[in-house]
């Protein structure tokens, strides 16, 4: 894990599907990827995930600064703050 991964405070939001709303909007659903623990909030196979995970996105500070998915209280985007 590097210290980029280490911001994660593992709330899992990220690991949920989005969808958009009629105002273009982003909305996390309560649908969670298969890999999520949702009791830890961890994924299950981190390590592979960018392999196994359907539509799993490698975050880093260039992409986190242009998204806008992610929510507002997410700590890689409160760490570009």
């Amino acid at each position: 894990m590097t210290d980029w991964d280490a911001t994660c405070k593992r709330c899992g939001l990220c690991c949920f599907e989005k969808s958009v709303d009629l105002k273009g909007r982003f909305v996390t659903t309560r649908i969670p990827c298969r890999h999520l623990d949702i009791i830890s909030r961890e994924c299950r196979v981190y390590d592979k995930r960018l392999e196994v995970g359907e539509g799993c996105v490698k975050l880093t500070a260039e992409l986190v600064a242009k998204v806008d998915w992610l929510p507002e209280c997410c700590a890689y985007r409160t760490a570009l703050s």
